[in-house]
């Protein structure tokens, strides 16, 4: 699922690739049109499932496409695996944030592991990408997820998540971009830090010579687990 990545910045823009294996949140379409659409998309790759299951799925993403679509995400994905007998799954969001002018990029780096390393939960650390230096943040976080509606009625839960963050400077058009994901199935984290690297490999900023409504490229997804964590992510 293809959708256009957005200018950042007037006639300057920011572009990235993602796995063919994620779906899109549906960030363009009206919340109504949304919740539709997700609906329909877990009955889809759930349909072996249980309707708790769809419905859990569902209103997860929805509370996803929700919150990233609030923080002004450009773009924001997930992907349902299966990894020998067990599916695996994870939610990718990218965001843009204003970036001070500074022509150290160093400094903006030390200021961002100085400021994320204040949170004792957090793992922080430099690294270096095909785009550019970055610093990624490695955290747990829990989720509630809700009972079941209808005649089906019962106890909602929650999931435990590992994310991963990855900031990265964007000086030319004062950017700093900032990839998140997500998963629950934190004993594939590994693999998920493999497929974000993926993307911040393909990150370039253009600048001024861009076609008015560019396609978003994608890169090919593979088979998932492929090759080892890029050794720049620990």
């Amino acid at each position: 699922m293809s959708t256009p990545t957005a200018p950042v910045t007037g006639q300057d823009s920011i572009q990235w690739r993602i796995p063919e294996v994620f779906h899109s949140l549906g960030l363009e379409m009206e919340p109504a049109e949304r919740t539709e659409y997700l609906e329909g998309l877990a009955a889809e790759l759930w349909a072996s499932g249980t309707a708790f299951q769809r419905q859990t799925v569902s209103h997860w993403y929805q509370q996803i496409a929700e919150a990233v679509a609030q923080d002004g995400a450009l773009e924001a994905a997930f992907c349902i695996l299966r990894n020998g007998d067990r599916i695996t799954t994870a939610t990718l969001a990218i965001t843009a944030e204003p970036l001070e002018a500074e022509p150290d990029v160093s400094v903006t780096l030390a200021g961002l592991v100085e400021a994320l390393s204040a949170s004792a939960s957090k793992e922080v650390m430099r690294v270096d990408t095909e785009a550019g230096p970055a610093v990624v943040a490695l955290s747990s976080l829990r989720m509630t997820t809700p009972g079941l509606e209808g005649e089906d009625q019962g106890q909602g839960g929650s999931l435990d998540l590992a994310q991963v963050v990855a900031y990265l400077p964007c000086p030319i058009v004062s950017q700093l971009l900032v990839l998140t994901l997500c998963t629950p199935t934190i004993e594939d984290l590994p693999d998920y830090v493999g497929l974000l690297a993926q993307v911040t490999d393909t990150v370039q900023v253009n600048v001024g010579d861009l076609p008015e409504q560019p396609d978003a490229a994608r890169a090919s997804g593979g088979s998932f687990g492929h090759g080892t964590v890029r050794d720049v992510f620990g």
